[in-house]
């Protein structure tokens, strides 16, 4: 339209207006100027405000989602065990905790580089007697999360410590480092993140990542005494457990054949995650009926 304007009222042809100088200064200059005009500015206000309204619908249906969430699925609980079970539980915890702690108290006596806390096995203990099927409790998931953790605690041990043992640090002042409580909560965070990432959910050791960024006597000669310990547990479970008609330990060691988010179907039960392929037997006492789930996430 300027080209126009400009032939019009000075003729010539498009060759002499591009070899007039200030002919294409003005041409610039008009350019910049519709670059920067109202019109423009407006529709990047609408693009602004299309995206604004599009994000709050997203979030929106995320907390409208969350909420339905909270009905729960109307599944029942778990059920409970016999006289007969629970008393073969409660012998096999006992002699297995037994003979940990028996040998905690040895090691700790002889050797504090070793030290270890027999306690941390009760809720493993749980697991393996009471939840026998359960995946989290198997050999490769006790072994495996056990390193991760202890490994997570003492790389976040060498983060500096500010003085004392206040919440937040004050930044005006010559320390530096982390308040312990923020490096607790960071081995948490890690231990858990990186079982969930690798496959190898123990929940149990997710303690030992607290444990190990707090006590400085938990060195890498706890690493050898957490996996003696780990074999004591393994090995004595596999004796007790396997002379129980409805028990078997394990049901894998490696589960190198599971892939990343398989799924399977037994008896209406979906299965889906690290630890699809359940036995049928499993499934039938997990639930006999088809899981109703609320919401409309991908993930559930």
């Amino acid at each position: 339209k300027v080209k126009r304007e400009l032939l019009n009222n000075r003729g010539g042809s498009f060759g002499d207006l591009a070899t007039n100088r200030s002919t294409l200064d003005f041409l610039a200059k008009q350019q910049r100027e519709a670059a920067q005009s109202p019109l423009e500015q407006d529709d990047m206000a609408t693009r602004i405000k299309k995206k604004v309204i599009k994000l709050g619908k997203k979030v929106f249906k995320r907390i409208n989602n969350s909420r339905k969430k909270w009905k729960g699925t109307k599944l029942e609980g778990p059920p409970r065990q016999s006289f007969g079970e629970s008393a073969f539980v409660a012998f096999g915890v006992f002699f297995t905790m037994l003979t940990v702690l028996k040998v905690a108290n040895a090691i700790n006596a002889t050797d504090t580089n070793y030290k270890f806390e027999g306690s941390w096995y009760s809720s493993t203990l749980c697991i393996i007697f009471a939840l026998t099927p359960a995946p989290v409790g198997q050999p490769r998931q006790i072994f495996a999360a056990h390193l991760w953790n202890m490994l997570v605690g003492l790389a976040l041990r060498q983060i500096p410590t500010s003085s004392g043992l206040e919440d937040f640090m004050e930044w005006g002042n010559a320390s530096y480092g982390l308040p312990l409580i923020w490096k607790e909560a960071l081995a948490v965070a890690f231990g858990v993140a990186g079982q969930a990432k690798l496959g190898i959910l123990h929940p149990p050791a997710t303690g030992l990542s607290y444990a190990f960024v707090k006590d400085d006597y938990f060195s890498w000669g706890t690493i050898l005494t957490v996996y003696l310990a780990d074999v004591i547990v393994v090995a004595m479970s596999m004796i007790i457990l396997n002379l129980s008609e409805a028990k078997q330990y394990p049901l894998y060691w490696l589960g190198l054949e599971w892939g990343d988010a398989g799924m399977c179907w037994y008896t209406g039960v979906q299965a889906r995650g690290h630890h699809a392929p359940l036995t049928k037997s499993v499934s039938n006492k997990l639930t006999g009926r088809t899981v109703s789930m609320e919401g409309d996430d991908s993930n559930v």
